[in-house]
């Protein structure tokens, strides 16, 4: 046998004697382990995923399968009595594929261009342009979209909208506001309950894939109640007739008087609920894109003013309030008063000698009202104006209202108190601010929130959701309150400005003219003035509250009784007829029949240490 053979046989051999070894057995468990605990990390993650976040990840796919093509309308805005100030219908966009259209080029354009009122010239453009797909027309009403319908043409897509509309055009925009191309709100009600007009509820939606088609799942499909959805409706707390006279008032007086820019606010002082608010100019939130931010803000709670005169009414309750000054206090007027190494006078030259309350508001004494203002603290006085609301918003429901301007005291001098004292120096405030405050004078001292919104509800089922309760706050006493009631009526009643002379009606009201600050609020403008009146009627028992600003007339001397006055007369003459307030004249007869006295009505509420003849009484 070959010795080479014999070699393999006997290799062979020792092979089977000597154990081959194996893995050691750790390495078998490792593995093992490892396949456990990444099975495990599956299971957990798997648990996380569809038990604990299950819910979650459902309704985040749900909500972006529903963002897909689905028409939703915001709610309606209306006033008081539910008549629409903004709705949202449904208009069209058209859309053409040329290369799919089965008619001539020529006749395409010109059907679309007659269906579709556009300019043949400017539509055969774009038809030669070469673009796949080309935008024809855009918001199209129902009556087009059925012409373009039955014409049964390929290469057509009509894509539904929301489209906002404003019924009554340019009535009540600034408080309104208006929804941009992106269906977003701006200004007014429409930004600031966004969430509250498209919010549909518990309504379901249709689930769709990315194409708009629906998705498969083992749910029923919703049934909306309402095609499309629709949020939920605001109503206002404004009257469309009120919204509209003071609108027509305004308007026409600040043509008159070739200003700048007015507004007029009326509200139910008991309430806060606001009836009309007007703002001169104004614009169409239908076409709001031709109008500069100036005019599309609502400046009167955005720009903040000083107000003068009318500012005195709050100096002199607060003065009473804090027992600073008592109802037969008197001031004595020379026409200036040198405060520091600065010299204060009144609106005109003179002095009118030895004045009482009812006298400082009349003949609207600064200097006597500075006095008032020195004899309180730095503290004192600023407390007390804060409480009626200066440096810090009203709450109203609108978006971007101003805090105004109170100074902290440590930043006073003693001219800035003196001058805060007329309506100047260390103050600035909105006209919202300022009705609020002395709504506060008409109420028997309580400051109430004005508020735009009565209340939020459902439309399909037309239950109220949510009713407004407005923010009150105690101010002043109810003594004081009737007091400086009391000396306002008169200060009308006894003058000889126009302002506040409603026939039938006790007013009682108080006129302004201020000088317009310079821009950076440093000075003012020489000749420039802001002329106002605030009132409230019947004096008695106020139901209705109005203020009229005027900015920058050029015309009637520029002063709040010949500017401002007329202006409030007319809306509150008609607005106290329509909302049935019973006149003056007709309750003092009836309870002089009944034996009372006519001093239960008119009552002097302080001894005159001046008293002039009617004739003789002026005021600003």
């Amino acid at each position: 046998m070959p010795a080479s053979i014999t070699e393999t046989q006997g290799n062979r051999s020792g092979d089977r004697g000597r154990r081959v070894p194996r893995s050691p057995l750790w390495r078998l468990r490792v593995w093992q382990l490892t396949i456990f605990l990444g099975l495990m990390a599956i299971f957990a993650r798997l648990y996380y995923l569809q038990i604990l976040k299950g819910p979650e990840l459902t309704r985040r796919a749900t909500v972006q399968r529903q963002q897909s093509n689905l028409l939703i309308h915001r709610g309606a805005i209306t006033d008081r009595h539910g008549l629409p100030l903004a709705i949202d219908t449904t208009r069209y966009d058209i859309y053409v594929h040329p290369g799919l259209l089965k008619v001539s080029g020529e006749e395409a354009v010109e059907t679309f261009a007659r269906i579709c009122h556009l300019d043949p010239v400017k539509l055969d453009k774009l038809f030669r342009n070469g673009y796949p797909v080309i935008t024809v027309a855009k918001h199209l009403g129902r009556e087009e979209v059925d012409e373009l319908q039955a014409l049964n043409w390929a290469g057509i897509d009509i894509v539904p909208r929301s489209f906002r509309h404003y019924p009554e055009g340019k009535l009540a925009s600034h408080i309104l506001g208006y929804v941009n191309f992106d269906t977003r709100g701006q200004g007014g009600v429409e930004q600031s309950e966004e969430t509250l007009l498209e919010n549909i509820g518990d309504i379901s939606r249709p689930q769709l894939d990315g194409h708009g088609h629906p998705i498969l799942v083992p749910n029923a499909a919703p049934v909306l109640d309402i095609t499309p959805p629709m949020g939920r409706h605001v109503e206002l707390t404004i009257d469309n007739y009120l919204q509209h006279l003071a609108e027509k008032e305004l308007s026409a007086m600040c043509r008159h008087a070739n200003a700048m820019r007015g507004t007029a606010i009326l509200l139910d002082p008991t309430s806060g609920e606001i009836l009309a608010w007007a703002n001169s100019p104004s614009y169409d939130p239908n076409d709001y894109s031709k109008y500069p931010y100036e005019v599309t803000k609502n400046w009167a709670m955005v720009d903040v003013y000083q107000p003068g005169s009318t500012f005195k009414v709050l100096t002199v309750s607060s003065a009473l309030d804090l027992g600073v000054i008592h109802p037969n206090s008197t001031f004595y007027d020379s026409g200036s008063l040198k405060v520091g190494n600065r010299v204060l006078h009144n609106h005109e030259p003179g002095g009118h000698g030895s004045i009482d309350l009812l006298h400082l508001f009349i003949h609207s004494s600064n200097v006597a009202s500075a006095q008032i203002g020195l004899m309180m603290s730095p503290q004192q006085f600023h407390d007390k104006l804060s409480e009626f609301g200066l440096g810090q918003p009203t709450g109203i429901e609108l978006s971007g209202e101003s805090a105004g301007l109170l100074l902290a005291t440590r930043k006073w001098t003693p001219i800035d108190q003196a001058t805060t004292g007329f309506g100047q120096g260390a103050m600035a405030m909105t006209p919202l601010q300022l009705v609020a405050a002395v709504g506060a004078v008409a109420n028997g001292g309580i400051w109430v929130q004005p508020h735009l919104i009565r209340r939020i509800y459902d439309p399909r089922t037309a239950v109220t959701e949510k009713w407004t309760e407005a923010k009150k706050r105690a101010v002043i006493g109810p003594e004081t309150a009737r007091l400086v009631c009391s000396l306002l009526a008169q200060n009308v009643a006894l003058g000889t400005q126009l302002a506040g002379k409603v026939p039938g009606y006790r007013v009682a009201g108080k006129t302004g003219t201020a000088q317009k600050t310079a821009v950076g609020g440093r000075g003012y403008i020489a000749g420039a003035t802001i002329a106002s009146f605030i009132g409230f009627l019947p004096a008695d028992n106020p139901q209705l509250l109005c203020l009229v600003v005027i900015d920058s007339p050029q015309t009637d001397g520029r002063w709040g009784n010949t500017i401002a006055g007329p202006v409030f007369n007319a809306i509150c003459v008609e607005a106290a007829r329509y909302l049935g307030i019973p006149p003056t004249e007709r309750i003092e007869l009836n309870n002089k029949k009944a034996g009372a006295s006519e001093s239960q009505f008119i009552t002097p509420s302080v001894k005159y240490a001046d008293e002039a003849p009617e004739k003789d009484i002026k005021s600003d």
